[in-house]
């Protein structure tokens, strides 16, 4: 066999397997139901494959190998055109020249065959004059668009949908008899370019390939393609790629239907391969990314019977290789059923070509180091891309072994996302291979798949190359990589120039001002750049490096703290007080600044005062006024800080000025106590008057080894004086002291002595006047139990007016009207006017009230409505025992503060029984004493007395707050 020049320059694999097709009733046996089909054409369908016989019948085969078929023409069949489910035949149904264009509908099936939807006479379209035969007809997709060729070369075309209306209207796009070539048409094709809105009609015959441009229903082109015509087979058209394939006797031409409209560039010239060259072609398919020719040639063998030997080659013309080829002795037909070849021998069997598996394909393309094919394989193959890193890693390593570098990192590039760049890296860490290497990490960085390390390393080797341009276009393009990890590197390389120019297209401040400061001491160019900051950022890096701009630029940087302290800008001035560390001249102005600026600033307060206590611990001399302008400096927020501020330079002033706004005056007192200032301890004393004091400065005046007479004859006298702790507690405290002897205390005892010696000639004298007044209470008390009470009072005490009967008389010696005394008093047993001058006075209290009548009750009720809080007055008075008289448990409480005291005699002898004025007595003595007179006395228990124990007397007579005299 005599190959062809394409197949002596491609390689040949063989990526598709022959399989022979089974009968699907019977799998052991090989599927026949072909045997005896003779096509004339064929088209395939959607799962199905359609014949046409010259007879006039059409086959159908089905994906299941179902056989299904009818009659289209009664006499012959000459082409088809298959859109969708409608075909469109071209045939005779009669003797003669009268061919017959018939569409049918495939999916709808009446009387065992497709409906025939229209008929459409061939021969009247050209005219009566000419009656030449229909050979080829075209059929959109879409069925807008359609055509018919005849044997004299004329071309007819229709716009418009042929199945919902009868086309009516036909261009004649080439007239036979006119300017044919009188060859007859052997193909037929229509193409849509929506984006121009034309068409594109392909017209094939043994000699010529054309092309017309229809647009409105007029031809605006006409292209004559280079390829020298074809036979009926040796073409074929895809819709989705608008791609003619045509095999001429000697090449094979590719054409895209965009071409027709750009002749005047190409001359309608297309692609051409050499395939099958020298040998005649019989059929040609175009499928996925392949081409299938069968072509035939005289037998090779002699004796074989058979004269034609028949070759079945698949190309892959995009990878320029052939993907199958075999001989095949006798072969009827190749037809195309779902996107496979199949292949009917002249004996009826049939077989199909099954393509490899990738993975097949690629490894014997990897054994075969054809890296280049592969990847074309691989990214042509819907499932591919998984392995097309693979390839690239395979491919790269080849080359690189191979020494071809500058290809080798080619394919490693490829491989970006997916191969580890470390791999990649450490191949080209020799230094002949920098360039290569910069061009992998700069697409590294280009794909944002860069690391740290790898922004290190390429920066590293523009370093090396001194490549500034690189390092230029690098900052220019901001690509996703650590930038502080690039400064760094163009810092320690010396490019500073360039790392600033990163830094500030970053924002990157601290870098960039640490390479001013630091790396080329521009300090007028850093303040300069903090200067245009906002002020938070102004803050922290003055707080960062305002120290060393002070030292360098002190002018300039105080002028500048100076502008930030008195704008709007507020700023914290206590942040940048550690930059005046070792400056106490500008850091004493910066805080006089501030501190008008922001006077309630109690940390910026507390600095200040640090640094003028340092100024004063400096000083020879002390000074009031200094003294005075530091305490002021204390204010009333933050006083534990101020405090420890003070105590750290011993500045007492300040000290006792915080002890004092704090009012902690036991820790004020320890401190004048340590520092042995007794005159202060005494003012402290006497400012706030507190025994405890007085006790804390008697302890400290014990303890005290060198105190000097005058000053403990002045504590002694201050304390005689105020009178806050008794002599004999002084005394107690004093003792103790191993310094101290009865000198020391000798007149302050003499002067307690005499005072009490005094006190107790005043206690007898009044002891004396006490005992006159309780005999004169006596008798009089005698006066009222035995002897006959006069009341010679002729005016009601009330209403001043002459009293009548009946009549109220009280011992008081005031005397009522009955209808008086009711209106003025609730309490028939009190003397109103008695009861008021002891209500005016104060005695009633929650301690001492009397409930002894009904006023007190309501006075109680009408506290209790007004009060929100019921509980607690409930509890006050349960808590000063004014309900224990209620309950009858026990006597109430006389208001008597020294009743429950056991010096209080009078109680005592009321205990005993030997008080002449016990109630009993004075109750039977009442009695008697108003059976005599014959009025109506009060009882003596009601009487207003001089007495000063009547009150106690009366609450001792009854337990019932609320009882009545009557």
């Amino acid at each position: 066999m005599e190959m062809s020049l394409v197949e002596l320059g491609w390689r040949q694999f063989t990526f598709f397997e022959k399989r022979s097709v089974m009968d699907p009733t019977n799998p052991k046996e090989k599927f026949k139901g072909l045997e005896n089909l003779v096509a004339c054409c064929s088209q395939s369908g959607d799962g199905f494959t359609l014949f046409g016989e010259p007879g006039g019948a059409i086959f159908k085969l089905s994906r299941k190998m179902q056989e299904y078929c009818w009659i289209a023409h009664k006499r012959s069949l000459t082409s088809i055109a298959l859109a969708s489910n409608v075909l469109a035949t071209v045939g005779e149904d009669e003797e003669g020249i009268n061919s017959l264009v018939k569409l049918w509908q495939l999916d709808r099936i009446e009387k065992e065959a497709p409906f025939c939807v229209r008929v459409i006479r061939a021969c009247p379209l050209l005219g009566v004059t000419r009656c030449p035969r229909a050979c080829a007809v075209a059929m959109h997709s879409s069925l807008q668009h359609f055509a018919i060729g005849f044997s004299d070369s004329s071309l007819l075309y229709h716009s418009g949908n042929v199945l919902k209306e009868k086309p009516t209207k036909w261009l004649t796009v080439v007239d036979g008899v006119m300017s044919g070539t009188g060859d007859e048409i052997t193909g037929l094709a229509l193409a849509w370019l929506a984006s121009r809105s034309a068409c594109v009609l392909y017209v094939m015959t043994s000699t010529t390939v054309q092309s017309f441009v229809i647009c409105n229903k007029a031809v605006v082109a006409t292209v004559m393609h280079d390829a020298k015509g074809c036979i009926r087979d040796c073409w074929s058209f895809s819709e989705e790629t608008n791609r003619l394939v045509v095999g001429s006797a000697e090449m094979v031409h590719f054409y895209e239907a965009e071409q027709s409209l750009m002749s005047d560039v190409d001359g309608g010239r297309g692609k051409c391969h050499a395939l099958g060259r020298s040998n005649e072609k019989v059929h040609l398919i175009a499928f996925n990314n392949y081409v299938a020719l069968l072509t035939r040639q005289p037998s090779a063998i002699p004796s074989s019977e058979e004269v034609w030997t028949f070759v079945l080659s698949i190309y892959d013309v995009e990878g320029q290789c052939v993907a199958f080829s075999c001989a095949l002795p006798s072969v009827s037909q190749i037809f195309l059923l779902d996107s496979t070849i199949m292949v009917l021998s002249a004996d009826g069997t049939l077989a199909h070509l099954v393509e490899k598996h990738i993975k097949s394909k690629l490894d014997v393309l990897f054994k075969k180091n054809l890296y280049d094919l592969a990847v074309g394989v691989a990214k042509r193959n819907p499932l591919g891309s998984e392995y097309l890193p693979e390839i690239y890693t395979k491919y790269g390593d080849y080359l690189f072994q191979s020494g071809d570098v500058e290809n080798a990192v080619k394919q490693y590039i490829e491989t970006i996302g997916s191969l580890e760049p470390s791999y990649v890296i450490k191949k080209f860490l020799d230094g002949s291979r920098i360039k290569e290497l910069c061009a992998y990490l700069e697409t590294l960085h280009k794909k944002g798949k860069a690391n740290a390390q790898h922004t290190t390393i390429l920066l590293n080797c523009y370093t090396k190359l001194g490549a500034r341009d690189k390092i230029d276009t690098f900052i220019k393009q901001k690509l996703s990589c650590d930038v502080d990890v690039a400064v760094q590197v163009l810092r320690g390389a010396n490019f500073t120039t360039e790392a600033c120019r990163l830094c500030e297209e970053n924002g990157l401040h601290d870098a960039l001002l640490s390479i001013y400061i630091d790396d080329r001491a521009e300090y007028a160019v850093a303040l300069a750049y903090i200067e245009n900051m906002e002020a938070n950022l102004v803050e922290k890096y003055l707080e960062k490096y305002g120290k060393l701009l002070l030292e360098k630029l002190p002018e300039q940087t105080m002028n500048f703290l100076i502008k930030m302290i008195t704008s709007n800008e507020k700023i914290d001035a206590t942040h940048l007080m550690k930059m005046f560390v070792g400056d106490a001249l500008h850091c004493s102005r910066f805080v006089e600044l501030a501190l008008q600026a922001d006077g309630h600033n109690s940390q910026l307060r507390d600095i200040v005062l640090e640094l003028r206590l340092r100024q004063w611990s400096h000083r020879s001399e002390d000074s009031p006024s200094a003294n005075a302008k530091i305490v002021a400096l204390i204010g009333d927020k933050d006083l534990d800080q101020a405090l420890q501020i003070c105590q750290m330079f011993d500045f007492a002033p300040g000290i006792v000025d915080v002890y004092t706004k704090q009012e902690r005056f036991d820790e004020l007192i320890e401190y004048h106590m340590r520092q042995n200032n007794l005159k202060e301890i005494f003012e402290l004393c006497e400012l706030k008057g507190s025994p405890k004091l007085w006790i804390d400065a008697i302890i400290f005046a014990s303890c005290e080894e060198n105190i000097d007479a005058n000053a403990l004859q002045y504590l002694l006298e201050r304390v005689e004086e105020t009178n806050c702790i008794h002599p004999l507690v002084v005394l107690e405290i004093l003792s103790r002291s191993n310094k101290l002897c009865v000198a020391n205390v000798r007149d302050y005892i003499l002067r307690w002595l005499r005072h009490q010696n005094e006190q107790i000639a005043s206690d007898e004298k009044s002891i004396a006047a006490s005992e006159a007044k309780m005999t004169q209470i006596e008798e009089q008390i005698e006066s009222i139990n035995y002897r006959v009470q006069i009341f010679q009072m002729n005016k009601c005490s009330a209403c001043d007016t002459s009293l009548q009967l009946p009549a109220v008389h009280f011992l008081c010696k005031h005397s009522y009207h009955a209808h008086c005394l009711e209106s003025y008093s609730e309490k028939a047993d009190s003397c109103p006017a008695c009861t008021r001058i002891r209500v005016k006075s104060g005695a009633r209290d929650h301690g001492t009230d009397v409930f002894s009548s009904r006023s007190a009750r309501k006075q109680f009720r009408d506290e209790m409505d007004a009060t929100v809080d019921c509980m607690s007055l409930i509890a006050d008075y349960m808590g000063n025992g004014l309900f224990d008289s209620w309950s009858g448990a026990r006597p109430s409480n006389s208001g008597n503060p020294f009743e429950k005291s056991s010096v209080n005699v009078l109680e005592k002898s009321n205990a005993i029984g030997t008080n002449p004025f016990e109630w009993s007595s004075n109750v039977s003595s009442s009695t008697h004493s108003s059976s005599k007179t014959g009025i109506t006395p009060v009882a003596a228990s009601s009487a207003k007395s001089t007495n000063p124990f009547d009150e106690e007397d009366e609450e001792l007579a009854s337990t019932n707050p609320f009882g009545s005299g009557f």
